[in-house]
C-alpha cells in the first residue's frame, strides 16, 4: 500500500514527534507531539473487550505538548484514543500497536479523531488510508460534532434549558448530517477497490449494524456490493456473518405489525418469551453495559416499572456477551426480567426491531401489536415518552 506523503508542519511533526528509542520486544509504544492543546488535558486509551464493549486501559495528562503510552503486548491489537475534555468530538483516534513497534501522533487542535498516526503496523497503515479517503471532509464535520457535543455538556451542567439546546443541536444536524452521510459514502467508495485487510472488513461490520437507520446509512445496494467482494472463506468469519445478519434479515417489523418473539433467558438461564406477558403493555428496552446512556436510563426503568405495574412489563434486553451481562446483573443487583438471547452473534431479536442504537424502546400493545419504537436516552425522556404513549402511571 502507498504510503500517504505530507508536507508542511505535519511533515515536521512527524519527524520529531517519536522518541526515536528502541522499543522492547514485548511492548508497544505510543508517543504523542500536540499543539494548540493546552496541558491538563486528559487523555484515555480505550480498548474492546472483545465484546464490542469499550473500557478505559491506560491515561496520560498533556505536559508541554506531549503524552506517552506503552504497556506489553504480545500481538497486533487496536486502541482507541479519546478526551473528555472540553472542546474535544464524541469520536477517537484509532491507533494499531504490535510488540516492538512505535506509534507516533502529532496533533494540531483539538479534534483527535483526524490526528495523524506514523506506524509500520499494516493494520494502522490500512486505517490512515481509510482517514484520508475523505480528505478535508472528515475535518470540517468533526468540527461540527464538537459544537454538538459542547451543547450537551451545557445541558448536563445545567447551564442550558433542554429546549434550548436540542434547537440548536437540531440545527446543527441539518448540516453535519449531510456531511456525515458524504463521508460514509466517500468511504464505501474507497472499499470498492481497497485491498480487504482487517480493518476493512471491520468497517464493513460497522456500516452494516447501521442499516437499520436508514437517515443514517442509506446505502444498502452499495454495503451488499461490497460483501459480494468478499472471498468465501471470510465469508464464514464472525464479522462477514454478522453483515450478513444486517444485509439480509430474516424479516423486520414496524409499528403496527405483530411482535416478534424468540426464545430468551435470563441469568439463571430459565427460559422465556415475550408472550408470557401478552394482555398487557410490553416495553422492551434494548441496553448494553458498555453504552453510557444504557446505563444511565436504568434508575428511570426501574421507576417506570413500578409506577405503571398495573398495566405494563418492562423486559430488559442486554446485547452483551453472558458473562459480561451476568456479572454486571449481579453486581448492581439489577432488578425485573432481565433477559439475553445468548445466541452467538446476539442480535437476531435488535435486528428484527431495526434497532438503530442503544439504549433502543419498543412499545408492544396489550393485543401484541408493535403501538411505538424509538432509540436514545436523555434523564426524563423516558417519563415524558410514557406519559404521551400511556397517560399518567395507573390508567
Amino acid at each position: 500500500m502507498k504510503k500517504i506523503l505530507m508536507t508542511g508542519w505535519v511533515m515536521c511533526c512527524l519527524a520529531s514527534c517519536g522518541t526515536g528509542a528502541k522499543v522492547d520486544a514485548d511492548k508497544f509504544l505510543i508517543t504523542g507531539q500536540l499543539r494548540n492543546v493546552p496541558d491538563s488535558t486528559e487523555i484515555l486509551v480505550l480498548q474492546e473487550d472483545g465484546t464490542r464493549l469499550l473500557k478505559t486501559v491506560m491515561k496520560d495528562t498533556v505536559m508541554n505538548g506531549a503524552f506517552t503510552f506503552s504497556d506489553t503486548t504480545s500481538c497486533v491489537k487496536k486502541l482507541l484514543l479519546i478526551s473528555n475534555n472540553e472542546g474535544f468530538p464524541n469520536n477517537w483516534l484509532e491507533v494499531w500497536v504490535a510488540p516492538g513497534e512505535e506509534a507516533k501522533i502529532c496533533g494540531e487542535n483539538k479534534l483527535i479523531c483526524v490526528w495523524k498516526v506514523e506506524s509500520d503496523v499494516p493494520e494502522q497503515l490500512e486505517a490512515n488510508a481509510f482517514q484520508t479517503c475523505a480528505g478535508s471532509l472528515r475535518e470540517e464535520y468533526t468540527k461540527l460534532e464538537v459544537k454538538e457535543v459542547d451543547w450537551f455538556r451545557k445541558m448536563d451542567s445545567g447551564a442550558e434549558n433542554r429546549e434550548t439546546v436540542w434547537k440548536e443541536v437540531n440545527a446543527l444536524r441539518e448540516k453535519s448530517w449531510p456531511m456525515m452521510r458524504e463521508l460514509f459514502k466517500k468511504e464505501l467508495d474507497y472499499m470498492q477497490t481497497a485491498p480487504i485487510g482487517r480493518v476493512w472488513l471491520e468497517r464493513l461490520e460497522t456500516y452494516a449494524r447501521m442499516v437499520p437507520s436508514k437517515e443514517f446509512m442509506p446505502y444498502s445496494k452499495e454495503l451488499k456490493a461490497l460483501y459480494a467482494r468478499l472471498p468465501e472463506d471470510m465469508k464464514q468469519s464472525k464479522e462477514a456473518r454478522i453483515v450478513r445478519q444486517y444485509l439480509y434479515p430474516t424479516g423486520t417489523v414496524k409499528v403496527g405489525d405483530p411482535m416478534v418473539d424468540t426464545d430468551l433467558y435470563d441469568i439463571e438461564g430459565r427460559t422465556h418469551r415475550l408472550a408470557e406477558f401478552k394482555g398487557k403493555y410490553i416495553l422492551l428496552d434494548f441496553w448494553s453495559v458498555g453504552c453510557g446512556s444504557c446505563i444511565a436510563s436504568l434508575p428511570e426503568i426501574e421507576e417506570i416499572s413500578e409506577a405503571y405495574a398495573d398495566s405494563l412489563v418492562v423486559v430488559s434486553i442486554s446485547l452483551d456477551s453472558e458473562k459480561v451481562w451476568v456479572d454486571y446483573v449481579k453486581e448492581k443487583k439489577l432488578n425485573g426480567h432481565q433477559w439475553n438471547e445468548l445466541t452467538e452473534l446476539n442480535s437476531d431479536l435488535a435486528i428484527c426491531y431495526q434497532v438503530k442504537g442503544y439504549p433502543s424502546y419498543v412499545l408492544i400493545a396489550p393485543d401484541g401489536r408493535i403501538k411505538a419504537m424509538w432509540s436514545g436516552y436523555g434523564k426524563g425522556s423516558l417519563w415524558q415518552r410514557m406519559k404521551e404513549l400511556l397517560g399518567r402511571a395507573g390508567f
